[in-house]
């Protein structure tokens, strides 16, 4: 399963990719996440958790938005793809993301995805399913994330 969700994100992220070359715009992000979110397990659990993410991300034609990070309190690094399918220009932007985790402590590496809603200029909504790779233990996360990021590049 572990091969198969790692082939899958590699073959999204090369879609994603060959479709970002197809446009003319490119930004270079970087900046921290506050991540507030409350964490479902299928057994009824519910858990409140606020997270700080260091990022640098591009995002290209205003489409595909693909990033690498850091997670301090979980000492885990991510990378985060996102395709928008209902565009900036929209009342409420719309992508579609898939996401990778790796926790050193933990030696445990996890998979997520979901739709993520823009809100304005204050930050995005998000509800993704989430599992670690090596053991499928489906949950639900619903949360926001409040950039606080800069540009450091653009064309």
């Amino acid at each position: 399963m572990r091969k198969q969700l790692l082939l899958l994100t590699f073959a999204l992220f090369c879609a994603f990719t060959m479709n970002a070359q197809e446009g003319e715009r490119l930004k270079v992000i970087t900046g921290v996440r506050v991540n507030p979110f409350v964490m479902y397990d299928f057994d009824g659990n519910k858990t409140e958790i606020t997270r700080i993410h260091a990022e640098l991300g591009a995002m290209f034609n205003n489409k595909t938005y693909l990033s690498v990070g850091y997670t301090p309190f979980a000492n885990a690094i991510y990378n985060f793809n996102e395709y928008w399918f209902v565009g900036f220009d929209k009342k409420i932007p719309v992508s579609w993301v898939l996401a990778e985790e790796y926790m050193f402590d933990e030696n445990k590496f996890i998979v997520q995805t979901g739709p993520n809603f823009k809100l304005g200029n204050v930050g995005n909504a998000f509800v993704f399913l989430f599992t670690p790779v090596d053991n499928i233990d489906w949950g639900l996360k619903v949360g926001v994330f409040i950039p606080l990021n800069v540009v450091l590049y653009k064309e």
